[in-house]
Formats: C-alpha cells, sequence, structure tokens
C-alpha cells in the first residue's frame, strides 16, 4: 500500500480478520491498533461532513464550529 493512499474501513475490518496470521504484535495490542484506527476514520468521517454543512458562503460557522468542538470534545473524554 502506498504512503498516500488512506486505508478503507473495509480494509480495516480484512486485518482485524487475519489477526491470527501476524506475528509480529501480539494479538490484542493489534486488535488495539485496528480499533483506534476505525474510531479515527468514523471522526474523520464526521469532520467532513461538518466541513461540507459550512458550504462555500459559510452561513452557518458557528453552528459547524460548535459541532467540531463537541465531536473533539467527546472523543477525548470517551477514551479516558
Amino acid at each position: 500500500m502506498s504512503a498516500s493512499r488512506r486505508v478503507t474501513r473495509s480494509e480495516i475490518e480484512i486485518f482485524r480478520r487475519s489477526v491470527g496470521a501476524v506475528g509480529q504484535l501480539p494479538p490484542d495490542q493489534l486488535r488495539r491498533l485496528l480499533d483506534e484506527a476505525a474510531l479515527l476514520m468514523e471522526e474523520r468521517d464526521q469532520i467532513e461532513r461538518v466541513l461540507v454543512d459550512l458550504g462555500p458562503p459559510w452561513i452557518d460557522v458557528r453552528a459547524s464550529l460548535n459541532e467540531l468542538d463537541s465531536l473533539v470534545r467527546s472523543r477525548r473524554t470517551g477514551s479516558r
């Protein structure tokens, strides 16, 4: 996989199913890594949706920024 191409959700699931075949990392650490990658992808998708909602005229910038702040805060508090 080239460095410029992002991993897809389906690839993460393939990696997840192949955990037993990987010998370098212990399975629990690999699962944690894949879980984190999946969470980051979901977060990125949410941020992209918010940015699309901004639209060219930036009509509702305040609401979009508040939503981004909420997404980041909920991720930070949820992981601890």
